[in-house]
C-alpha cells in the first residue's frame, strides 16, 4: 500500500531543465504535490518566470544560494505528514515509480531509489548504488578506475560501483531520484547542513543502516528515470570547478576529518597527489593554473586561510575578502582547514575553494608571486608556514615567489600575553603582520614583541541602506535597545540588562539576538521582573531582520577587536552604543559616530543609556554620523585597497589595479 508523497526540487540556474522535470512529475504523477526551492543564481530570473506558468507548484524563492542540503531541509519541513521524492531538476520521470513506492511502504525501508538512465551513457543504470565509502573505494572513484575495478573479477572490492544490480544497498544510493521515508526522517532527522552540497547521502544513509533501516534498489519493468549528469553546471571552467572543489570537500568530510586526523585527511593527501601525477588531471590542473595567471595580467595570487566557513565575524571578513579581490583581477583560493559552513553560499564562484588539513599545504593558487593570509591560530599559522616554505628555494615549486601575512583580527588581552610563545615566535617571522588599527596593535604588543612590518587593515562589509529612526517618528514609544551577538557570558548581555533596570525607567526594551552554548543560564539569570521587556529571539537570517526591530545597538563587551556588527549597524544608520575596547573607539570616532562607553561597568552603561533615552532627538543624528564614517572607512571597498596596499608593500612593486597611495604601515613592534 502506497503512502501520501509529495515531489521536493531544488532548482538552480536552469529553468529549462526544471520545466522538463516538472512536465514529467505531471504525465506521471499528476496528482502529487510539488514543492520547488529556487537557490538564487543567474536562472533565477527565467524560473520566475516559469512560476508563473505553474501556479499549482509551491514555489520558495530563496535571497541567497543556501545550498542543496538547506534548501532540502526546509522543503521536508513543508511536507510534514508525507513521504518524500527528492528529484535533480535535471532529472525526468519516465514512468510512475509504482514498485518503488511499494517497497519504500514496507516495513522499516528508509530509502529507495529506481535504476537510472544516463543518456550519455556514462554510467551504468545501477550506479546510483554505491556501497559503503572507504579510503580506497573513494580514490579509485576520484581516479575515474570505479567502473573498471567493480567488473574485475578479483578486484571489484576496490570499487565502490557494484558489479550487477543490487537489492538492498550497504552504502547510500545517489540523490537525483530518491524516494525517502517520513517516518525514517522523523526518526532520524534531517541531513547535516555542515556539507553544503553532496555528502548528504553518504551520511544520513549510512546513519538509516546503523539505525537498523534499509537501502533498497528497486527497478520497474521499464526505466523510470533518465539524468543527465552536471545538468545545471556552468561552462566556464573556473567557476565550473566549485562543484568539483565541494565534491571533494564532503569526501573528506563523510570519510572522517574531525581534528585533521581520521581517513577524510588520507583521502585528501591522495587526492591533491592524483592532482599531481595522473596524467588527465596533471593536464586539467595546468590548464586552469595557466588561464587564471593569464587573467591575473601581473596580480599576486591570494590565498585565504580559514578554519571554516561557520557564521562569525572573521569567517564572513574573509569571504568578502575573497570575494572583493578576485573581482580586482586577482586569483584567489581560499583554504578551509577544519569544515565548511553557511558563508560557503556568499563565496564568489571564480574564488577557488579547496578544502585540507592544516598539514597538507599543497594548494594552489595560481600566479608567479603568492601571498597568504588568514587569521593566527594554531592550524592557520601551521598550515601557512609550511605553505610559503614550500615556495622557498630556487623561486618555489612551480617558479611561484611566496609570502605569509597574516591578519589578526583577535582581542589583546591587556593584563597578559595575547598568544602562546609558540605563536608569538611564528608571528615573529612573517613577512608582515596586518591589523586593525594602531590601537589594535598597541594592545596586542602590550606584553610580547611580534613581527617587524606591521600593516593596517580595517574589516569592512558592502554598504546597506539606511534604515528609518522610528523614535522619532513616534516618541511616545519605548526605545527598542537590542544586542546582535553569540550568546557568551563576556559578551555582558547580564551587565547590560542590570545597567538597564538600574534605570528605574519603563521608556525601553531590550532583545538579545543570536544563540550559543551560555544562552540558557543567561535567559534563566535574566530577572523575573524585566522578562516582558527582556525577550531573546534566538538566531536571525541575517542582520536586516535583527535591525528592522532594533533603535539602538548595544556592544557591552569589553573585550573586542572590530566588532563587524557594529559597522553592519552602522551602515544601516542605526544608532551605536559600544564598550571602549580595542578598536571601538576609533571606529565610532571617540564619540562623534557613536556613543563610547568607558569604563565597561554597569555605574557606566547605567549613565549611558540614560542620556541616550534623555536624548532621543540626537540619537537620529547619531545614526547618521555614524553611517557617514563607516561608508568612509568601512566598507568592502575600502579592505580591499588596504589588502591590496599591503601586498604591494610585500612583493615591492604594484600591480594593474593596486591602489596609489602607499600601505599604512605602523612600523617595528616593541
Amino acid at each position: 500500500m502506497t503512502r501520501d508523497l509529495a515531489v521536493l526540487i531544488v532548482s538552480y540556474r536552469r529553468a529549462d531543465l526544471l520545466e522538463a522535470a516538472l512536465r514529467s512529475v505531471e504525465k506521471h504523477l499528476p496528482d502529487t504535490p510539488v514543492h520547488v526551492w529556487d537557490n538564487a543564481s543567474s536562472g533565477s530570473e527565467q524560473v520566475r518566470e516559469l512560476a508563473h506558468a505553474w501556479p499549482e507548484v509551491h514555489w520558495t524563492f530563496s535571497d541567497t544560494n543556501v545550498g542543496y542540503i538547506t534548501a532540502m531541509n526546509q522543503l521536508a519541513a513543508q511536507v510534514p505528514d508525507a513521504d518524500m521524492l527528492h528529484l535533480n531538476p535535471d532529472a525526468e520521470l519516465l514512468g510512475p515509480l509504482t514498485a518503488a513506492r511499494a517497497a519504500l511502504a514496507q516495513p522499516r525501508v528508509a530509502a529507495v531509489s529506481p535504476t537510472v538512465v544516463d543518456p550519455e551513457g556514462r554510467e551504468r543504470p545501477w550506479d546510483v548504488a554505491h556501497r559503503a565509502p572507504s579510503v580506497l573505494r573513494t580514490l579509485a572513484d576520484a581516479a575515474g578506475y570505479a567502473r573498471r575495478l567493480s567488473d574485475h573479477r578479483w578486484l571489484s572490492g576496490l570499487s565502490d560501483l557494484y558489479p550487477r544490480p543490487p537489492h538492498e544497498v550497504d552504502g547510500f544510493m545517489a540523490g537525483c531520484c530518491l524516494l525517502i521515508s517520513r517516518e525514517a526522517w522523523t526518526a532520524l532527522g534531517p541531513f547535516d547542513e555542515r556539507f553544503f552540497v553532496y555528502g548528504e547521502d553518504a551520511t544520513w544513509q549510512p546513519s538509516a543502516r546503523r539505525a537498523g533501516w534499509r537501502l533498497l534498489l528497486v527497478d520497474d519493468d521499464g526505466p523510470q528515470v533518465v539524468h543527465t549528469p552536471a545538468g545545471t553546471q556552468t561552462d566556464d571552467p573556473l567557476t565550473a570547478q566549485r562543484g568539483t572543489d565541494l565534491l571533494k570537500a564532503s569526501q573528506i568530510m563523510f570519510l572522517g576529518n574531525a581534528h585533521n586526523r581520521g581517513p577524510g585527511t588520507v583521502f585528501s593527501l591522495g587526492s591533491a597527489t592524483l592532482e599531481r601525477v595522473q596524467r588527465s588531471k596533471r593536464s586539467v590542473r595546468r590548464t586552469r593554473l595557466t588561464l587564471q595567471r593569464d587573467r591575473a595580467a601581473g596580480r599576486p595570487g591570494v590565498l585565504v586561510t580559514t578554519n571554516d566557513l561557520d557564521l562569525g565575524g572573521a569567517e564572513r571578513q574573509r569571504v568578502l575578502l575573497a570575494n572583493a579581490l578576485v573581482d580586482r583581477g586577482h586569483p584567489v583560493t581560499v583554504v578551509c582547514l577544519q569544515g565548511l559552513g553557511l558563508y560557503t553560499a556568499e563565496l564568489d564562484p571564480r574564488v577557488r575553494l579547496e578544502f585540507s588539513p592544516w598539514w597538507q599545504p599543497v594548494v594552489d593558487v595560481a600566479g608567479d608571486e603568492a601571498v597568504v593570509v588568514g587569521g593566527v591560530t594554531n592550524t592557520e599559522v601551521g598550515f601557512a608556514t609550511t605553505w610559503r616554505a614550500l615556495g622557498r628555494g630556487n623561486r618555489g615549486l612551480g617558479g611561484q615567489r611566496r609570502w605569509w601575512m597574516p591578519a589578526t583580527h583577535d582581542p589583546a588581552e591587556l593584563d597578559r600575553p595575547t598568544y602562546s610563545g609558540a605563536l608569538a615566535a611564528a608571528l615573529r617571522r612573517a613577512d608582515g603582520l596586518l591589523v586593525l588599527s594602531a590601537q589594535h596593535h598597541t594592545d596586542l604588543t602590550r606584553h610580547q614583541r611580534l613581527t617587524d612590518l606591521v600593516l593596517t587593515a580595517p574589516n569592512g562589509i558592502p554598504a546597506a541602506d539606511p534604515r528609518p529612526f522610528r523614535p522619532a517618528a513616534d516618541p511616545a514609544m519605548p526605545v527598542r535597545f537590542a544586542m546582535l551577538t553569540r550568546l557568551v557570558e563576556y559578551k555582558n548581555p547580564l551587565l547590560l540588562i542590570e545597567a538597564l533596570d538600574a534605570l528605574d525607567r519603563e521608556d525601553w526594551t531590550l532583545d538579545v539576538f543570536g544563540d550559543g552554548p551560555d544562552r540558557d543560564r543567561l535567559v534563566a539569570a535574566t530577572p523575573a521582573h524585566l522578562r516582558d521587556r527582556v525577550r531573546w529571539p534566538g538566531q536571525v537570517a541575517g542582520p536586516d531582520a535583527a535591525f528592522a526591530e532594533t533603535d539602538v545597538l548595544c556592544v557591552p563587551s569589553g573585550f573586542e577587536a572590530f566588532p563587524l556588527v557594529m559597522v553592519e549597524a552602522m551602515t544601516r544608520a542605526v544608532p551605536v552604543m559600544a564598550s571602549a575596547s580595542g578598536t571601538v573607539p576609533e571606529m565610532l570616532d571617540d564619540g562623534a559616530a557613536g556613543v563610547v562607553v568607558h569604563p565597561t561597568t554597569v555605574e557606566a552603561w547605567t549613565a549611558a543609556l540614560r542620556g541616550v533615552l534623555d536624548d532621543r532627538d540626537g540619537l537620529a543624528a547619531l545614526g547618521e554620523a555614524g553611517r557617514v564614517r563607516a561608508l568612509a572607512h568601512y566598507t568592502d571597498a575600502a579592505m580591499a585597497d588596504a589588502y591590496q596596499q599591503a601586498i604591494a608593500r610585500l612583493v615591492g612593486h604594484s600591480f594593474p589595479g593596486a591602489p596609489d597611495e602607499p600601505a599604512r604601515e605602523i612600523g617595528a613592534a616593541r
